[in-house]
């Protein structure tokens, strides 16, 4: 099933620029002086027919258990961290494997830099009802997550209408189930994004098959000169 081929469509999420100062413009749309990376050429930023935020654009709020650490993430009361963050789930058999693999090697590289107290990873699973914590235990250790550098958070929404709230509403990664049971597949999109400290997206990387040299990198640099 060709996953990447579904593509987002109907009503943008919404989230438009915040009030303030603002500098500069592109597609239409003035850019935040906040944002430190400049405007990608693969990802067009304030386009509304993407129903997930872009370059420029605020990064939702999201307040989410993290059954793991047995805490609730509150994103709003992040101190001066960056956020790297996609939506997945657990028994995906094909796009999410390489994906949430690379997502953990982004994490790797944060620690060996040096600045994983300067970022958080938030992976959420839109398949809370066979995502269990025992699931996520064994997914954590299946891609290599670090859980001891405490920068990683599972987030399990509470049921399936709180996860398309969350992922499919709010984040714009457009998912749907096939069928029932514990066999049930998903069709979705793969969309990690970078949000800078002060919570607009820097980068929203589309597919699997993360670039970790390159997300890496512009992490760096979000953490370096929010500092």
């Amino acid at each position: 099933m060709n996953r990447r081929a579904f593509l987002a469509t109907g009503t943008s999420v919404g989230i438009g620029l915040t009030a303030g100062c603002l500098t500069d413009v592109i597609a239409g749309e003035e850019i935040p002086e906040e944002m430190i990376l400049e405007p990608p050429e693969d990802e067009h930023g304030g386009n509304d027919d993407l129903a997930y935020p872009t370059y420029g654009e605020t990064f939702p709020t999201i307040e989410l258990p993290d059954p793991l650490a047995e805490t609730t993430v509150d994103t709003s009361t992040f101190d001066d961290e960056a956020i790297v963050c996609t939506g997945f789930y657990a028994t995906c058999p094909s796009e999410c494997i390489p994906l949430m693999n690379n997502v953990a090697a982004v994490q790797y590289e944060s620690i060996d830099s040096g600045f994983e107290d300067d970022v958080r990873f938030l992976a959420i699973t839109f398949d809370p009802e066979q995502d269990t914590p025992a699931e996520l235990d064994e997914h954590a250790d299946m891609v290599g997550v670090d859980r001891d550098a405490g920068n990683w958070h599972y987030l399990r929404p509470a049921d399936a209408d709180e996860a398309r709230s969350v992922v499919n509403d709010e984040l714009g990664i457009m998912f749907d189930r096939d069928g029932e049971g514990p066999a049930a597949d998903f069709t979705h999109i793969v969309v990690t994004f970078l949000v800078n400290p002060d919570g607009y997206v820097e980068r929203s990387y589309r597919g699997e098959h993360l670039d970790v040299d390159r997300v890496s990198s512009d992490l760096e640099t979000v953490v370096d000169e929010a500092n």
